[in-house]
């Protein structure tokens, strides 16, 4: 009876050994998972950061866009209507030769 009590108890010390072998396992694969998360992790929020500054970088890249166009389109009104008053001085004046034209014949 005693040898059949000393043999559980063997058996359940290298259950126990088996067991503690295998929690430190899992204790290092828990770690090294934990560590991975944690550069995911970082690596995210680096990246949203990255992301955040494009995105303001080309807000302000439109923004200036934007501006440089209104700035470019008034100027070619302005063109267009000198273009036109241009257009109509040479009119008047394509008017005028013909008659000085005229008055010379």
């Amino acid at each position: 009876r005693l040898t059949g009590q000393q043999q559980e108890i063997n058996n359940l010390i290298q259950r126990k050994n088996a067991v503690d072998e295998e929690n430190a396992h899992l204790k290092n694969e828990f770690s090294n998972l934990n560590q991975k998360f944690k550069d995911k992790s970082q690596e995210l929020k680096d990246t949203e950061e990255c992301a955040q500054k494009k995105e303001e970088q080309n807000r302000l890249v439109i923004k200036n866009l934007e501006e440089e166009n209104k700035g470019l389109n008034t100027c070619c009104a302005d063109l267009l209507n000198d273009l036109e008053k241009l257009r109509k001085q040479e009119a008047q004046w394509e008017t005028e030769k013909s008659g000085n034209d005229a008055r010379i014949k």
